[in-house]
């Protein structure tokens, strides 16, 4: 069954991106259920940050790893039409490589010579369900990198890169090309790209709602359960605050 294409009104404006890197991936997964997508639809929960503190939000380009046969590494494109650099190639700015590496962390999907390409690109980062080689060095290439753990392992005995830009299943989740990422520290979110516009706007909001809850809640001495769970009630209590201050 052929993807659904990625259409304009799928992509993010740097606009939409920006505001997503100043929130948290607490707000988004939040988001996301109160508009249809249960957890376990969009929540990658045994992939780490890499390197803590950092945040990746982009638009994902995906490559799937299969058990490694030789027959399977015959057949499929070598040297630079290899898929993993096919993808690389494919990617750019706001761009993130996601990797289905079969849930394996001894598998490793590259290190610093594989993503020195990564860095002369300038793509956001990557995020797979398999090891990271070489973290000494990668850890300073300037990209956001998560997976399961780092390891020293050879991946091509293991692995094999197999196809660019088909959906792809990374720690149980389902990921298509053009859907969104969203990671840091608390976890790794998948944004659906037919929604990524309506999600990113909402997620945002509800982002300073938050804010703005814990402000009153502070200000007022009042129980959390003033306002939340948040309702509609609270919504538009928030949004009349906010017009008044010329939001």
């Amino acid at each position: 069954m052929p993807d659904v294409p990625v259409t304009p009104d799928h992509v993010l404006s740097q606009e939409q991106l920006d505001g997503l890197r100043k929130i948290n991936s607490t707000a988004v997964i939040d988001t996301l259920a109160r508009n249809g997508y249960e957890p376990h639809h969009v929540y990658m929960p045994n992939i780490k940050n890499m390197n803590p503190g950092e945040r990746l939000v982009g638009r994902a380009v995906t490559v799937r790893f299969v058990p490694a046969r030789p027959d399977a590494d015959a057949e499929k494109p070598g040297g630079e039409a290899s898929p993993e650099y096919a993808a690389f190639e494919a990617a750019g700015k706001n761009d993130v490589i996601v990797m289905e590496a079969m849930r394996n962390k001894r598998m490793s999907i590259g290190g610093d010579i594989k993503f020195l390409r990564l860095k002369q690109r300038g793509i956001e980062g990557l995020v797979c369900d398999g090891g990271i080689r070489d973290m000494h060095v990668v850890k300073d290439y300037g990209i956001k990198l998560f997976g399961y753990d780092k390891t020293s392992n050879l991946g091509t005995r293991v692995g094999t890169p197999y196809e660019t830009n088909h959906p792809v299943a990374v720690d149980g989740v389902l990921v298509r090309p053009g859907d969104y990422i969203h990671a840091d520290d608390d976890g790794v979110i998948v944004i659906p790209r037919i929604s990524a516009v309506e999600i990113a706007q909402k997620a945002i909001e509800y982002d300073e709602l938050e804010e703005w809850i814990r402000a009153r809640l502070d200000e007022r001495q009042l129980s959390p359960g003033r306002y939340y769970p948040p309702d509609d009630e609270t919504f538009a209590e928030f949004r009349a605050w906010k017009a008044e201050q010329g939001g």
